[in-house]
């Protein structure tokens, strides 16, 4: 009887504490419905849907399939990448340390990260924890510098120092997702752990989040995981490969399900609080999603809301405004195969978690427009019907042909194509590699799976239409002696076209094939100069000055290890001996034969 009744007290006390609520049939059945009607106009096939209210989980449903082979359902549990909605989760985790004095937000990054240097020396001064968080670093978002490359998360860190800024030092919002990867590793080395770790011990586990995860390959081996796709130019619906974004994980590389994300968005509701659980003050979550800049009018990645041309500001990884009056806080999130949003309406004890495995589609926005609509009570507008029309005047703009008034017609290379290929460098960016293939040069960057042929657009510029990756262009530059030294390609939107310099053709030579350049070689018959055979490298003595070392660069050209501007090009004979030697330098061209050993 006892056993009874403390069973009965158990029960009684769950459920006092219970977070799950219900909402109205009705509601259910018009959600449902519009759900289902996104499915169908938008070709996507799966959605997870989370919704929190009046402190409570009200309603978590999938729809459509997280599987098109296997037609498995999305369910409740289906895990998605939720992307750049993963930001608020490094804002938090960052307020945590800041509530322990382990964090000052408002002190320079470089009392935590020595290492740390931007483009700019002022900027590597001042930049603050706090600045990390809210996109005002004057950095653009230079994305190729990080999407698809195998660098670590240490050495895209090391790449900032060579990123260019465009625009003032707290001048302006811009979108920046190397500063979240930032405050992640800097979380971590506070904690003398990893920021994986950290969000997984005081986020993920008191919340049970049990199967979020922060790779791809943790979610691939899921049973109950979504498969990401994405739409042809064409219109079909294809399957793509997942995208490991590891290093650059606190700006958006948690993987969870439409449950575990509602426990997310009721603790914040509910100011950190969870069945029992805190994660967070209160005022850290308040402080969070506090204005920290104006995010300028029009700024697509924000306004995947219409909300009546109010101001956007971003706090620390939230976009703020409102919805029809109501103060919404939100984060949206898109990275292959996948776009989600999060929502919440503090005010309104109202929030809403919507994801989808279909690469770059607004559903997200739309469906979670409807549900506020319709829990606030307001005017249920057509959302859907008007992002259908303007989906039909894009695609009416992209049948367009526009004259191009920039191409000059007529001209042609200055080169034989194989005399742009080889392999172009930029110490920000991953190495970018031109090749021949047939009769077509090819470009090929980690950010594209396959390599792009490259199309004559004029003189030294060829050029690529990916209907998917877009426009690109690449400009070849000839140095002084006529050979192909540097490529410009624009590889972020914001910014003059970044030069990339060639590097020289790996060579592997036997010692015999390095003593056949040493000797004594007489230049212009008077100055005597001494090549010298030292290990494996070639060195170089020039009466009075220092001993040069000898660099190979191409065919039988070799530069002089820090002087730029200066190469020594060998001759051979028809016999293949070397005979000759010519110094180029800024001056001019020097000649000498080598002279005969004694």
């Amino acid at each position: 009887m006892r056993i009874k009744q403390g069973f009965l007290l158990l029960l009684a006390f769950i459920a006092g504490h219970s977070v799950w609520g219900q909402l109205p049939e009705q509601q259910i059945g018009q959600i449902d419905a519009f759900a289902n009607q996104l499915l169908e106009d938008w070709k996507v096939p799966g959605i997870g849907l989370g919704i929190v209210q009046n402190d409570k989980i009200v309603y978590v449903q999938g729809y459509g399939q997280r599987d098109l082979e296997s037609a498995s359902p999305v369910t409740p549990n289906t895990l998605f990448a939720i992307g750049s909605s993963s930001k608020a989760f490094t804002g938090l985790s960052v307020l945590q340390q800041a509530e322990e004095g382990l964090i000052d937000l408002d002190a320079p990054v470089l009392d935590y990260l020595p290492e740390f240097r931007m483009y700019d020396d002022y900027v590597t001064q001042h930049l603050t924890v706090r600045d990390l968080l809210c996109h005002r670093s004057g950095l653009p978002r230079h994305d190729l510098s990080w999407y698809g490359s195998a660098a670590s998360r240490s050495e895209l860190m090391e790449r900032l120092r060579y990123l260019e800024p465009s625009a003032g030092f707290r001048e302006v919002f811009q979108y920046q997702n190397l500063m979240f990867m930032t405050a992640g590793h800097l979380v971590g080395e506070v904690a003398n752990s990893t920021w994986e770790e950290e969000v997984q011990k005081r986020i993920f586990k008191p919340l049970g989040m049990d199967r979020a995860n922060f790779e791809v390959d943790q979610m691939a081996n899921d049973k109950d995981a979504a498969l990401p796709y994405q739409k042809t130019a064409e219109g079909k619906v294809e399957l793509m490969p997942y995208r490991n974004i590891n290093a650059i994980g606190p700006a958006g590389s948690i993987n969870a399900s439409p449950k575990e994300m509602a426990a997310w968005v009721l603790a914040l509701l509910n100011g950190g609080h969870y069945m029992g659980e805190q994660i967070a003050e209160g005022s850290s979550i308040a402080e969070a999603m506090a204005p920290a800049v104006t995010v300028p009018n029009g700024w697509v990645g924000a306004l995947r809301f219409d909300n009546g041309n109010a101001p956007v500001a971003y706090g620390l990884g939230w976009f703020l405004s409102n919805h029809k009056g109501h103060q919404l806080v939100a984060h949206g999130g898109n990275i292959d195969g996948f776009s989600a949003d999060v929502a919440l309406l503090p005010a309104d004890s109202i929030g809403l978690v919507i994801l989808t495995n279909l690469n770059g589609n607004p559903v997200p926005g739309i469906l979670r427009n409807y549900v506020l609509d319709l829990l606030t009570g307001t005017e249920i507008r057509d959302w859907n019907g008007e992002a259908l029309k303007l989906r039909e005047k894009q695609e009416e703009a992209e049948m367009t042909v526009e004259e191009d008034v920039v191409r000059q017609e007529g001209t042609t290379p200055s080169h034989d194509l194989q005399a742009y290929t080889g392999t172009f460098s930029h110490p920000g960016y991953d190495e970018i590699k031109i090749s021949l293939q047939g009769d077509s040069l090819y470009l090929k960057m980690v950010a594209v799976p396959e390599a792009l042929p490259l199309g004559h657009y004029h003189y030294d510029v060829f050029y690529n239409k990916d209907p998917l990756f877009g426009e690109t262009k690449v400009q070849f530059l000839t140095d002084m002696e006529g050979a192909v030294h540097q490529a410009k390609v624009k590889l972020e939107p914001t910014l003059p076209a970044l030069t990339l310099e060639r590097k020289p053709e790996p060579k592997t030579f036997s010692v015999e094939e390095l003593r056949s350049y040493t000797g004594t070689y007489l230049i212009m018959g008077v100055q005597p100069i001494t090549v010298k055979l030292e290990g494996e490298t070639l060195k170089m003595e020039v009466p009075g000055q220092p001993v040069y070392t000898l660099v190979y660069e191409s065919g039988y050209k070799f530069g002089l290890k820090g002087l730029e501007g200066y190469t020594a090009l060998f001759q051979q004979n028809s016999a293949g001996a070397v005979y000759q030697v010519t110094l180029i330098q800024p001056n001019g061209q020097f000649s000498g034969e080598k002279q005969k050993e004694d």
